[in-house]
């Protein structure tokens, strides 16, 4: 251990350029605080490195892969991975390379997650504790806790405050939960993994309804953010789709902010009406509030929302911030680029066919201003024969062909050719869940959501 403390540099995880001052500990952690101040005066020499043995015994400390594995991630090393660990330090690999790798696993950051959100259970806390204890004198620990969490050696101050510290009864995990939840550690661990922990997520906003959005956990946040609709895989529903889709597309679009105005067409009183209200300075909500949606399944357009909007609100909202009109989307009665933002979610489909939609298309890219965004679902047949509230796929691409609007990125229309799903029929029972492909009368469809921007004249 004395041979590896003295020549490891640091390089490739994290180095020695961190002033030299002992870190700072996390806000929460309650135990050890580091001293004030204190400056090193650079690297000491190899012969000043000295480590010490394990109390009581006089024997030398663990060898660096039992001391690495112990100090993050608080086990011994399989005789496997002791091995292999052996094999590549004599073989040349740098003692600070080796540490990167731990640090870059994934266990090493579930357990470094249990650490600073305080989920790591007593027993465990014990555990580790007993391992810690065979480093080595306190001195030793704090010395090699330093470079295999710091990347460098521990200034004199900090030395001497923490073996104190130790030597006075504190726990040697506490002392590394104030190293790992400091600043100075989230600075090099940012270093060393800055793409740790980025699983490769769904992000196209142009395509049919996608299951794949339900493991994009900022997605997941968006659509939980709403608090009406189950998040859970199995209860994934189109309609679910269509609310966080939309959020996230005008979030990745830039299209939300406090100046913002928003129209939103066959609004009904959907929850992502009191979400926007809370986020940008208007929004107006359009529908007829009539006929069949006042009555079926879900309610979805009920009058007394024209006169007491808080009623129907899943939770609290700017009310000053939010209107809502009886208004056909075919003939809006707003001024010209009235709106930065204008949506409708599934519901053009219901204003008398494709005639009746491009209709409405056509008004909400009148009142939409230049450099605005206007956000689409409808229905979009995968299969079957044509159905009255739904479109072929000529037809979506005919309903959007507006000469003022562009696509933000192409339609990802092979959506569901990936995967194998059971349509759920809706003359049978319309409720059933994962409802993301529907059949009816020998049709088989599912939601399309587009994003446009309408171009300058």
């Amino acid at each position: 251990m004395r041979r590896w403390l003295a020549r490891w540099t640091g390089a490739g995880a994290g180095g020695r350029g961190h002033g030299g001052c002992a870190p700072a500990p996390h806000a929460g952690a309650p135990a050890l605080e580091s001293p004030a101040g204190g400056q090193t005066t650079g690297p000491r020499r190899e012969a000043d490195v000295a480590v010490g043995t394990q109390p009581g015994t006089g024997a030398p400390p663990p060898a660096l892969p039992d001391l690495a594995f112990a100090i993050l991630l608080g086990r011994e090393p399989s005789p496997r991975e002791r091995d292999e660990a052996r094999r590549a330090l004599a073989a040349g690999t740098p003692p600070g390379e080796f540490v990167a790798r731990l640090l870059a696993s994934t266990e090493f950051r579930l357990r470094l997650e249990a650490v600073r959100t305080g989920e790591e259970s007593t027993g465990s806390r014990a555990a580790i504790e007993q391992r810690l204890q065979a480093i080595g004198e306190p001195a030793a620990f704090v010395e090699a806790a330093y470079r295999i969490v710091l990347g460098r050696e521990a200034d004199p101050e900090g030395l001497a405050f923490y073996r104190a510290r130790l030597e006075e009864g504190h726990t040697r995990t506490e002392f590394l939960r104030t190293l790992l939840t400091s600043d100075e550690f989230a600075a090099r661990y940012a270093r060393t993994c800055p793409q740790v922990g980025l699983v490769p997520r769904d992000v196209q906003l142009c395509e049919l309804a996608n299951p794949a959005k339900w493991d994009n956990p900022e997605w997941i946040g968006i659509l939980k953010s709403l608090g009406t609709v189950p998040t859970d895989k199995q209860s994934m529903h189109r309609k679910a789709y269509e609310f966080a889709q939309l959020l996230f597309g005008l979030t990745r679009l830039g299209a939300i902010g406090e100046e913002t105005r928003v129209l939103s067409v066959g609004a009904g009183h959907e929850p992502v009406l009191y979400w926007l209200a809370n986020r940008v300075a208007r929004v107006v909500a359009t529908d007829l509030y009539e006929g069949a949606w006042r009555a079926e399944r879900a309610m979805e357009g009920d009058a007394a929302v024209l006169h007491r909007p808080e009623a129907f609100a899943p939770f609290d909202y700017r009310r000053d911030r939010l209107i809502f009109l009886k208004m056909d989307g075919r003939a809006l009665a707003f001024a010209d680029g009235a709106f930065d933002v204008v949506y409708s979610l599934s519901s053009v489909e219901h204003f008398g066919g494709f005639e009746g939609a491009r209709a409405a298309v056509a008004e909400m890219a009148r009142v939409l201003r230049p450099g605005g965004v206007l956000a689409l679902a409808t229905e979009y047949c995968l299969a079957g024969p044509p159905h009255h509230e739904a479109f072929q796929p000529a037809e979506v691409h005919a309903l959007i062909a507006h000469p003022a609007l562009r696509l933000v990125q192409p339609i990802d229309e092979r959506v569901w050719s990936r995967y194998d799903a059971q349509p759920v029929d809706l003359r049978v029972n319309p409720y059933q869940t994962p409802h993301m492909v529907v059949t009816d009368l020998g049709s088989v469809f599912t939601s399309v959501m587009v994003f446009l921007e309408k171009m300058e004249p």
